[in-house]
């Protein structure tokens, strides 16, 4: 069933973290002993695959900076999950010098965020066969280790930024959330304070209390009344990221996306009231790609197709995941899926990178 509502957004949070130009990542990347429990990647189903998986090879990411922007779409989360482990096969994927997430995307976007090295967690948290989104959470924790938290901690040092939103709802604001700056506090509590965090992402009757966790690291935001339900999953960057050293913005959409929904959003929003259209920094997706190519930005998006040969059958199915996230990966490691535009208004057309 069709969900308007699903721009993808800019969501200003000036003031909760600044963006370097090009930070240096810190080397060398930890290993994951506690991953690898579920994940093999599985061969190639077709010729075309095959070729692909032969020519992948090692890691060749540019040094110019990239911005990577993960929506929520609860189980849905396994489509960007499973982009981001086949698009790391290939060796062309980039560091991402920012990673946002909302919702339940939020549980991979701390490895996400320190690289390939993060891959085999990420896609240990979808294919474990968790038995309900809480399980899937703890296994994400579990994962999130001291040696992680370092990680994060010096990518932040050296300029990087690790975002997190939590959907709002009748039981708490929308808040945002500073992962990097809880990590560099380098505070006895810091894996408590993202492990409350990530449980908050999936949780949405848990209200996280920015007074109760490190001085800065997270804040309540304006919610835009142009959407229809508090939250609504929209993938966001800060707005002192736009159009940094022209870096390149890789947006994935966790829903599936519908040609007219940013025409929709783009008339809500121009019907409120003037004072709220300035107080409000939320842009739909199309605004966002228009604001980026009169930066000479590259700017790329990803959404799952609109027909795909298995569903959703309850409110937490592992299988639909595991499948939604196996399919996916195939694609990313074929360099499939990224395309610049908002949506693809042809069927069958096949954007690549």
């Amino acid at each position: 069933m069709r969900k308007p509502w699903r721009a993808l957004a800019l969501l200003g949070v000036a003031g909760i973290a600044a963006v370097s130009a090009a930070p240096a990542f810190a080397q060398p990347r930890p290993n994951f002993p506690a991953a690898g429990r579920c994940w093999q990647p599985p061969p190639p189903q077709t010729v075309e695959e095959a070729m692909h998986v032969a020519q992948n090879g090692a890691p060749t990411a540019p040094a110019a900076p990239a911005m990577l922007a993960l929506s929520d779409g609860r189980l849905k989360a396994a489509y960007g999950a499973g982009l981001l482990v086949g698009w790391g096969e290939t060796g062309r994927r980039p560091d991402f010098a920012v990673v946002t997430a909302v919702g339940m995307s939020a549980l991979i976007a701390p490895f996400a965020f320190i690289g390939t090295a993060g891959d085999t967690a990420i896609a240990d948290i979808f294919v474990c066969g968790a038995a309900n989104a809480q399980d899937m959470a703890q296994h994400a924790i579990r994962l999130l280790d001291a040696r992680v938290l370092e990680h994060i901690a010096r990518n932040h040092e050296a300029g990087g930024r690790l975002l997190v939103a939590l959907p709002g709802s009748a039981a708490r604001y929308e808040t945002v959330w500073d992962l990097g700056a809880i990590a560099a506090s380098r505070h006895p509590e810091s894996l408590r304070h993202m492990a409350a965090i990530m449980l908050g992402a999936i949780d949405h009757t848990t209200f996280v209390d920015p007074a109760a966790m490190p001085a800065g690291s997270g804040r309540v935001v304006t919610r835009n009344p142009a959407f229809r339900r508090v939250g609504a999953g929209e993938a966001f960057l800060p707005a002192s990221a736009q159009g940094a050293a022209r870096a390149a913005t890789y947006l994935i959409h966790n829903g599936v996306l519908f040609p007219d929904e940013g025409d929709e959003y783009a008339a809500a929003q121009q019907a409120q009231p003037v004072a709220l259209q300035a107080g409000v920094r939320l842009l739909p997706a199309h605004d966002f790609f228009l604001t980026g190519r009169n930066a000479a930005s590259e700017i790329r998006i990803a959404s799952p197709r609109p027909y795909l040969s298995f569903e959703q059958r309850s409110a937490f199915d592992a299988q639909y995941m595991r499948a939604l996230f196996i399919d996916t990966y195939r694609q990313g490691r074929m360099s499939r899926e990224w395309r610049a535009t908002f949506v693809d208004r042809n069927a069958g057309r096949v954007y690549g990178r």
